[in-house]
């Protein structure tokens, strides 16, 4: 369960509300008292950053002095990087759609409600959560295809002849292929453009106009998204021209007709997310490797067996939805507890595990009855691995370095 309000800052006068669950709205007295018990603090010199109830976590944060999020969520074993991660995921995603200065410069309380409706599908998106592991990690998911450089090139001819930098390919929301000016933007606006390609799933083509967080928060650019066949899109980040009608009639049809098979090739990688002749252990059945310097993401949670060979036939086994669930906990509980987030400068520690070792942990695992799991955290690199429950636990080190060094030295995987 979750509880998103957001309110100016000045008037405690919210904007509006959303919840995740079969929940009802957060009555009005109560959003009043949890702002103003911020609004106190800030009073009085001090930052209340979050606190816990019986049952859950809520945590505060403002921005520019106008415009304050609280979040009210189940705990979920996160770290308090991880919930403040996605408020500014979700002010981020506000900027995208209505601008810095609509935001920040209220001259009209209702009308900025209005306009703030227009953000509710983003915001919903990153409260109900994605298949994109974007917003959890601060880095942009990546598909890995031996068709890539083929796409690449393609990707180039298609943003020269619209005339932009900006061009990307992706696979279910997962780039596969973008031009060296999409690489270049920062990971708040890549990811945030990735959840706005794909937060149409029924679109065969868009034209939106939307503002990037870091880059340029207050001029609108055009985002055009367009379906070359089912599960793969293409976007262009644009200004005036060309139009969606010419991109889609002429640019895109003599770009992309001619290499459908190459497009078909890539999209048959998904869900496994990684080329076919990258050799990975049979007992791994889904991974997570996080690039903190370049801010890339590969994941993959169809790996291994469905069943292992020497298991009960009456025994339970992770599906490829419980294993991204019980990983990307895995995630939360070690990210900004042991290993440190991307978004987690060095003076500050979000539990007290942190201060308490002295030295920075870079490995730890869990065992469990169904699963097993390792973390590592090599430069900068941080792999999550899961394994079938029969994998010795002494393997697991070994194992997890055999992956990481498979994932990252192969030439078809730039994570």
């Amino acid at each position: 369960m979750a509880y998103l309000a957001v309110l100016r800052s000045d008037t405690g006068v919210p904007l509006f509300s959303r919840t995740k669950g079969e929940l009802s709205q957060l009555p009005f007295p109560l959003i009043g008292t949890l702002n103003g018990v911020h609004s106190f603090a800030s009073q009085h010199a001090t930052t209340l950053a979050s606190a816990l109830s019986e049952d859950a976590k809520i945590v505060w944060k403002s921005y520019h002095d106008k415009v304050t999020l609280i979040l009210v969520a189940g705990e979920e074993g996160s770290t308090d990087i991880h919930f403040k991660n996605m408020l500014d995921y979700m002010y981020n995603g506000l900027v995208s759609i209505i601008g810095l200065d609509t935001l920040v410069e209220v001259r009209s309380t209702e009308r900025l409600k209005r306009e703030t409706r227009l953000s509710f599908g983003l915001i919903d998106t990153l409260l109900f959560g994605t298949d994109l592991l974007g917003p959890l990690t601060h880095s942009v998911d990546v598909i890995a295809t031996t068709e890539t450089p083929i796409l690449e090139s393609l990707l180039n001819a298609f943003s020269e002849a619209a005339e932009t930098q900006f061009a990307c390919a992706f696979v279910r929301g997962r780039v596969v292929a973008a031009t060296a000016g999409w690489w270049d933007l920062s990971p708040f606006d890549s990811v945030m453009l990735s959840l706005l390609c794909t937060h149409h799933p029924k679109s065969t083509s868009q034209d939106l106009p939307v503002y990037l967080p870091k880059a340029s928060p207050n001029t609108p650019h055009r985002l055009l998204s367009l379906k070359v066949v089912e599960d793969f899109t293409v976007a262009l980040l644009c200004e005036a021209v060309p139009t969606l009608e010419d991109v889609q009639e002429q640019i895109l049809p003599s770009i992309w007709t001619g290499h459908l098979d190459t497009v078909h090739k890539c999209i048959q990688t998904f869900p496994r997310n990684v080329p076919a002749q990258v050799s990975l252990e049979n007992s791994l059945l889904a991974f997570i490797l996080v690039n903190d310097e370049t801010h890339r993401c590969l994941s993959s949670y169809d790996l291994g067996p469905a069943q292992p060979p020497d298991a009960p036939t009456n025994a339970d086994f992770l599906s490829p939805g419980q294993r991204r669930l019980v990983l990307t906990s895995f995630y939360k509980s070690t990210v900004g507890s042991m290993f440190p987030h991307a978004l987690q400068d060095d003076n500050g520690a979000d539990t007290d595990l942190r201060n308490i070792i002295p030295h920075q942990p870079v490995e730890t695992y869990l065992c469990a009855e169904e699963y097993k799991c390792y973390a590592l955290h090599f430069n900068f690199h941080q792999l999550f691995t899961l394994f079938t429950p029969s994998t010795p636990t002494y393997s697991m080190r070994s194992l997890s370095y055999s992956t990481l060094d498979s994932l990252t030295t192969d030439q078809f995987i730039s994570v």
